[in-house]
């Protein structure tokens, strides 16, 4: 019995279609844990997972594209260098320059980081970091693996850079002491009463949502259900002011 063979055109086509399909989801990851709705262990696990797909798919499509010497030029390359950003981060582009944008990191309610990189030359990007991102990761061109070893081969990519450094900070995160926590939940519980006082509602449910994800973490299942429940209560007076 012979095996059948999928031909090569019908085979990318599902390869690309798996890719957008991993895209998709890892937006709509991204976009729960930005509503609290996915607690950080979670959303960093299931990230890593969603990650290692889009990099083996995109690493099969690269090679049968290799194979077909459909190696990408440079304009083709600044706009898969984008395309790839934009489909995981939230991006400002620069002047209106899809080649240099600033790309948003977002770690918690309270924290967000910007980069700001230039790629009109792909193999050669420029990065500009946020002062106190040294103090927290160190120097980058020497602790992000992929930004050191960073040649400029068609198979390297920057998203893979941002996705690095992403992790470095979402590892501080889930580091963060007792003492540290309970600050913080402190501070977000007071500002989702202040935002729930001020019927800013949309607000008010993530950062009853982020303090339960807190208070797990804290081992405060009985805090962290009624953040829940007030997250809900937020739920719901967002559908009633918009019938």
């Amino acid at each position: 019995m012979t095996k059948d063979v999928v031909p090569e055109g019908e085979l990318l086509s599902h390869l690309e279609a798996d890719l957008n399909e991993a895209w998709e989801q890892l937006k709509q990851l991204k976009q729960a844990r930005n509503r609290g709705q996915v607690g950080l262990e979670q959303y960093k696990n299931s990230k890593l997972e969603l990650e290692r797909r889009i990099d083996d798919l995109s690493k099969r499509i690269y090679y049968i594209n290799k194979a077909r010497k459909q190696i990408p030029d440079k304009e083709e390359r600044i706009l898969q260098e984008a395309q790839l950003l934009m489909n995981e981060y939230q991006v400002d582009l620069i002047d209106d320059q899809i080649s240099h944008m600033r790309i948003y990191l977002t770690i918690s309610v309270h924290e967000t980081y910007v980069i700001e990189v230039n790629f009109s030359n792909p193999k050669v990007p420029l990065f500009k970091i946020p002062a106190d991102l040294p103090k927290l990761i160190g120097n980058p061109y020497e602790t992000i693996e992929s930004l050191k070893t960073w040649q400029g081969r068609p198979d390297q990519h920057l998203i893979n850079i941002l996705r690095e450094i992403e992790q470095k900070l979402l590892n501080l995160e889930l580091a963060k002491s007792l003492p540290e926590l309970e600050l913080e939940r402190g501070r977000v519980m007071a500002q989702a009463k202040k935002l729930e006082d001020e019927k800013a509602y949309n607000q008010a449910m993530v950062f009853y949502n982020y303090a339960a994800d807190i208070s797990e973490r804290l081992g405060n299942h009985a805090i962290a259900m009624v953040c829940r429940m007030k997250a809900k209560k937020m739920e719901e007076a967002i559908k009633q002011a918009n019938p």
